[in-house]
């Protein structure tokens, strides 16, 4: 891509660009770099984006589709004290230790409640536009976070070389040369969109963004190293990094041009004294997944061509403290999406948030929490989503061999699904899903 082209189009646009925005993409070129993209299409897509260039972004996909939000729950929610039949004699048995407040479940439909610290979820719920799926697992589930989860990531339970199920369907759905910014994970490459030979981006953010007060110090000494360099014509996979590194940098200094980068050091320093994934404690107080969702929603915002953004949430393995625990957890959960919703503006007509899990817990209490389980319910939410329930409740009297849940819901179902409705691709063809459901309106 001609540098001059960059430079000039940036430089009549950047003075509308504030700082978060300018972070958000500014981490999303640096992650360019990473991949080696140095193609005209990822250049012209960023050039899209950060220009706010509508007429190359028609011209490059349509900023309608719908678009996926991928939320991992990290270590095993808990379902049954998050959808809680709460008039049910069965579950208070169960139960009768977990510490739930009956008398504050919101109460859904006389039968189902949620938590009581999921408060935007039920007022989701009320406007028709949460859906919750029921009884999802896989089949003959490990109960081995390791495996179960790349179970999931795979879509498959045999161990195949195709990579991850999200990646099949953007590599499906962008064809033969799919762009790399189909797809972006926020922190290291989620398995979900990994394949031997397609990888969406990842933005190494681990709680802080890569533009950090130190990069920030050294980019005047990066720039000038980089203008005494000679563009690169050396063919294969090194010369396609240099170019890479050239561009990100001629992008970065020009958009920088237009930014306070005194306030912005404040605003990098604000965000790495938030604390990292170290325990549930620090999640929790240091809002790591508000952060990360505040991210995907300037993502979505400026205009990226991305179609499915995958962030992690973890500390929902709770064998113990579950009684405290698991309450913070979904505080945390409930307000990060509170807060993306109104992020996203007019854009939240176009996205659908999903939640998965590697699997549920136990039905009964081990004394201070919940051992590793089968099923799960899972979260669907966005305007576009057909709100209500989906799949079968487990039977709260019905248990297998090792005295867990019965799966109702095969998880291929449920991936399948999102793959069809939201990404538009045949989910035989990356899935071979036992059948799908029908989650959006």
């Amino acid at each position: 891509m001609n540098q001059s082209r960059i430079s000039t189009k940036i430089a009549e646009s950047s003075a509308g660009l504030d700082r978060r925005r300018f972070l958000s993409l500014a981490a999303t070129a640096a992650a360019l770099s990473s991949v080696g993209i140095a193609g005209a299409k990822a250049g012209d897509r960023m050039l899209a984006a950060l220009t706010g260039d509508s007429t190359a972004a028609q011209a490059l996909g349509s900023s309608s589709d719908q678009i996926l939000v991928s939320i991992q729950l990290e270590g095993g929610l808990d379902f049954l004290d998050t959808v809680i039949p709460f008039d049910d004699t069965r579950y208070q048995r169960l139960r009768s230790r977990s510490g739930v407040e009956l008398d504050r479940v919101h109460d859904l439909d006389g039968e189902f409640g949620l938590h009581p610290n999921l408060s935007h979820l039920a007022s989701r719920w009320r406007a028709g536009e949460l859906g919750i799926v029921h009884g999802v697992g896989v089949t003959e589930p490990s109960l081995s976070h390791f495996v179960d989860s790349a179970v999931w990531e795979r879509g498959r339970t045999t161990d195949i070389a195709d990579g991850g199920w999200l990646a099949r369907a953007l590599r499906t759905a962008g064809g033969r040369e799919a762009d790399p910014l189909l797809g972006i994970s926020i922190g290291s490459l989620s398995p979900t969109m990994a394949s031997p030979d397609w990888n969406a981006v990842a933005l190494p953010e681990d709680g802080r963004l890569p533009w950090t007060k130190e990069f920030i110090q050294e980019f005047p000494t990066l720039v000038h190293a980089s203008g005494q360099t000679v563009a690169a014509s050396a063919a294969g996979l090194t010369g396609q990094v240099r170019a890479a590194q050239r561009l990100v940098r001629d992008v970065a200094d020009t958009v920088g041009g237009a930014t306070n980068l005194a306030a912005l050091a404040e605003t990098v320093e604000l965000l790495e004294s938030e604390g990292s994934d170290s325990s549930v404690d620090d999640e929790i107080e240091g809002g790591l997944l508000t952060h990360r969702l505040r991210i995907v929603a300037d993502l979505i915002t400026a205009g990226m061509p991305t179609r499915a953004y995958h962030v992690r949430f973890g500390g929902f393995d709770t064998h113990s403290n579950q009684q405290a625990n698991l309450p913070l957890l979904l505080s945390e959960l409930n307000s990060a999406l509170a807060q993306f919703d109104a992020a996203l503006g007019n854009r939240r007509r176009d996205v659908v948030i999903a939640t998965w899990t590697e699997f549920g817990r136990r039905p009964d209490w081990n004394g201070s929490g919940t051992d590793h389980g089968t099923a799960g319910t899972h979260f669907v939410l966005g305007p576009s989503v057909s709100g209500g329930h989906h799949g079968q409740p487990v039977d709260l009297s019905r248990f297998d061999s090792d005295d867990n849940f019965v799966v109702t819901s095969d998880f291929r179902t449920y991936l399948g699904s999102l793959a069809s409705e939201i990404i538009g691709v045949d989910p035989e063809r990356i899935l071979q899903p036992p059948a799908t459901m029908e989650l959006l309106k």
